[in-house]
């Protein structure tokens, strides 16, 4: 009987399943959409699962762990929402739910102390020492916070449309390229599920048209929005090293780069997505058991 661990990042966007074998090795790569337990519940994640893993060669029952990171996951209720659709989904499997954060450290900064980020749809940060979040500023999503992110990007460029202050060469691009009008905008933000992915999905727009200043300045201003509430608030920020993850950080680096410095902050490094990250760490788990 072939054994297999499942290592899982989601975003509110997206997941990323990876699946390895008894010798550490992916068989199988998934993508789905993302899951965050305060926005979905159980039977819609296992729904969604189920969809995803229909379409690979193999048998769930034969699934030993799983090691799922989520946005949202950040109280044993919220887990247990996730935990109880990986359980039923996947019979025989010890299932481990944990804090995006949590991948986001893993990934950025591995065993080293440091100041663990994400900038993606959301944003959010933690203090990670020792192999575990000591400190957390909470985000509380994107009406409250998940300043420089991909939801905060949308949202400035979408008042920008709606109260067509963007000019007129812009205006044409922007609507060329999405195809809506401020109707559809507006239902799809206060009548739709999932307003925060959508007005996440905006932020595209910005890395094709920065040479337009005052985009660059709303990307700039959110970066230096999430300094001034998720890093300095930290006793001593200066003395960590910060590794980020995330498509919003990752796209915008220079700026991103440009607005640490000015806090007199070093940058580890940027992921786009930590999931290969994870499946090392986890494989290096594995191998160490069978040794």
């Amino acid at each position: 009987m072939s054994k297999y661990e499942i290592i899982a990042d989601s975003g509110s966007t997206k997941t990323d399943w990876v699946i390895v074998d008894e010798n550490a090795k992916p068989v199988e790569r998934i993508r789905t959409i993302g899951f965050n337990p305060y926005f979905h519940s159980t039977e819609f994640i296992f729904n969604e699962i189920f969809s995803g893993f229909s379409k690979i060669n193999i048998v769930l029952e034969d699934v030993q762990n799983v090691n799922f990171y989520g946005a949202g996951c950040s109280s044993k209720a919220k887990n247990q929402t996730v935990e109880k659709a990986l359980a039923r989904m996947f019979p025989n499997a010890k299932i481990h739910v944990d804090h995006d954060l949590i991948a986001a450290a893993r990934a950025s900064l591995g065993n080293k102390d440091g100041i663990a980020c994400i900038i993606g749809t959301g944003s959010n940060s933690c203090i990670w020492e020792n192999g575990i979040v000591t400190q957390n500023i909470p985000s509380h999503g994107y009406i409250y916070g998940d300043e420089g992110s991909g939801s905060y990007l949308g949202i400035e460029l979408v008042k920008l449309y709606l109260e067509d202050r963007l000019g007129g060469n812009l205006r044409s691009e922007f609507k060329k390229e999405f195809k809506l009008s401020k109707e559809q905008i507006l239902n799809s933000t206060y009548k739709e599920k999932d307003p925060n992915v959508f007005l996440a999905h905006f932020a595209s727009f910005y890395r094709p048209h920065l040479q337009y200043e005052f985009l660059r300045e709303i990307v700039s201003k959110g970066f230096d929005d999430f300094f001034q509430k998720r890093v300095i608030p930290y006793d001593n920020y200066k003395n960590y090293e910060l590794g980020f993850i995330g498509s919003i950080a990752y796209f915008h680096k220079e700026i991103l780069s440009e607005v640490a410095k000015k806090y007199g902050v070093r940058i580890a490094n940027v992921n786009r997505c930590p999931i290969d990250a994870l499946v090392e760490f986890h494989s290096l788990k594995l191998n160490l058991k069978m040794t």
